[in-house]
């Protein structure tokens, strides 16, 4: 462990605020309103206010990054007689930590199937629209050929028919406008 005197500025803070939040006595405002409601738990991100420092100034101490770790550990599951080192040596934590490392990797291999299958859909979205215009053109176009004399028989949707009840459209003729 490294000695008090060796600590910067900004290390030495970091640990008198996660001396305080051990000992259950926060400074900050916050902190004190989580306590009372019994959700304060120790964490990097909250030592880090409870010392008065941006987001991410602990990232730079790897070292007071794991007592954070510990004292949590230590606040939810008591004091341990054995080492961190026994602990890190055996064979159900390594395992576990080599499980752990293969569904992070599977989870990255899911996101990236999951972008190019977002991709895919995008790009079908965009050819379905351009066919539903050049659909739409083409009616329009043949409409346009049609003799006016057999206009008049279009088929018309009743929208008043169609209902959550039922899936079948009845269609009626439109009579001549003029």
């Amino acid at each position: 462990m490294t000695d008090k005197a060796e600590l910067s500025s900004t290390e030495r803070q970091l640990r008198d605020a996660l001396a305080r939040l051990v000992d259950q006595k926060p400074i900050n405002r916050e902190l004190k309103q989580k306590l009372k409601a019994n959700k304060l738990k120790i964490v990097v991100s909250n030592v880090e206010k409870e010392a008065g420092l941006s987001n991410g100034s602990a990232r730079r101490y790897p070292e007071t990054k794991s007592l954070i770790e510990s004292a949590e550990a230590n606040r939810v599951y008591g004091v341990s007689n054995v080492s961190d080192t026994v602990v890190s040596d055996y064979s159900l934590h390594i395992k576990s930590k080599e499980d752990l490392d293969k569904a992070k990797k599977e989870i990255k291999k899911l996101k990236g199937e999951i972008e190019k299958k977002e991709e895919k859909l995008g790009d079908y979205k965009k050819r379905l629209k351009s066919q539903a215009v050049r659909m739409h053109q083409m009616t329009v176009a043949m409409w346009e050929h049609m003799p006016e004399e057999c206009k008049h028989i279009e088929l018309m949707i009743g929208v008043e028919t169609t209902g959550a009840t039922s899936n079948v459209l009845e269609f009626k003729k439109r009579e001549k406008l003029d």
